[in-house]
């Protein structure tokens, strides 16, 4: 049994409550007290016993109120993570059915319960600041994961095609081609399991991976479907201006990592392959790094003027749109896409024919 009481000393931190506890053991044992005490900083409790012969251990117990670690409100994370996404209060407002002035109330109460701004705010537009970019990618992380998992749940009852890609390969090659599929086979049930980077190893309820791996002289497995992707360096036109590059600027690997090109920020994803290293040849390269592990958003940032990126095939209407321009001539070969089958799902094999035609 525990009971709350004050402390009668008085000290600035009285307000925490001292705690009785009682043990019921056999024979009985008298009352046990707390004693305040801290470390690091927080309020702890150590609790001392009347007959320690009794019991063979002790306690320490921390104050709730003092360990305060409790997450922000889902609906607050959930307007940011949409302003994030968008980089736009009035889209969040519009996606999530609520008023502007709502959106921007709910990212208030996470500004203040994290203790700092999450967004630069300017005339035309917001950008995430630095704890921004961190939040916005563990919550874009968390809800898509909680998605995904309820989607399996219901993909087991349902027993639909679950294809595992990641949303800037659903976006702009497998969308595209699934939209044909479905029309020539219209009670198909397909559902694509969105991630933000590549897929880990665990494919479980998958029928379909998509994803990116070496892909060279046909490496890979011969059941699935190999889609080579060499990988170009862009960048947009304000940026191009900053630095003065032009479309042959980079044409030597080597002059990525040399002034004035090696203050250039380079966009990329935390792999465990450095392409911007196998891009550059192995040259030593000291520019800035931002990493962004959404390949749609690092797309974007890479029009906005926020550094070089790697492109592929994937990146052609932006290309021709000329919202990014090539630097260099230079190509990273062996790598891309791979489609493979993890089941023997009917649809599975019969969409693989699909793409493979």
């Amino acid at each position: 049994m525990i009971e709350h009481g004050r402390s009668g000393n008085t000290t600035t931190n009285d307000h925490y409550p001292r705690i009785r506890i009682y043990f019921f053991s056999h024979p009985p044992c008298s009352t046990v007290l707390s004693s305040k005490y801290y470390i690091n900083g927080k309020l702890g409790l150590f609790i001392t016993f009347n007959k320690p012969n009794l019991l063979h251990y002790g306690a320490i117990i921390f104050n709730n109120r003092a360990m305060k670690h409790h997450l922000p409100p889902l609906d607050s994370l959930k307007a940011f993570e949409s302003a994030a996404r968008l980089l736009s209060i009035t889209l969040a407002a519009d996606e999530l059915c609520v008023t502007k002035g709502a959106v921007s109330y709910q990212i208030k109460r996470l500004e203040q319960h994290i203790g700092q701004p999450l967004f630069k705010r300017t005339t035309r537009q917001i950008l995430l600041t630095d704890a921004g970019q961190i939040l916005y990618q563990t919550t874009k992380s968390a809800f898509e994961d909680l998605t995904n998992q309820l989607q399996l749940i219901d993909n087991k009852h349902q027993q639909n095609l679950v294809i595992e890609v990641t949303s800037y390969v659903a976006l702009r090659w497998l969308s595209p081609k699934l939209a044909s599929f479905c029309a020539q086979y219209p009670d198909s049930k397909v559902v694509m399991q969105h991630t933000i980077s590549q897929p880990d190893d665990n494919h479980s309820g998958v029928d379909i991976s998509i994803h990116w791996q070496e892909c060279q002289n046909g490496a890979g497995n011969a059941v699935g479907m190999q889609l080579p992707m060499p990988m170009f360096a862009v960048a947009s036109r304000s940026l191009m201006q900053r630095y003065q590059l032009s479309a042959q600027s980079l044409d030597k690997s080597n002059l990525l990592g040399q002034p004035p090109f090696s203050n250039i920020p380079l966009l990329c994803e935390h792999r465990d392959i450095d392409l911007w290293q196998l891009w550059s040849k192995g040259q030593p390269l000291a520019n800035p790094r931002h990493v962004i592990e959404d390949a749609n958003v690092r797309v974007q940032a890479a029009i906005n003027g926020q550094g070089l990126v790697l492109a592929d095939a994937l990146m052609q209407s932006e290309i021709n749109t000329r919202s990014l321009t090539p630097v260099s001539s230079h190509q990273l070969q062996g790598y891309g896409y791979v489609v493979k089958p993890y089941s023997s799902h009917p649809l599975a094999l019969l969409l693989m024919q699909w793409l493979k035609t």
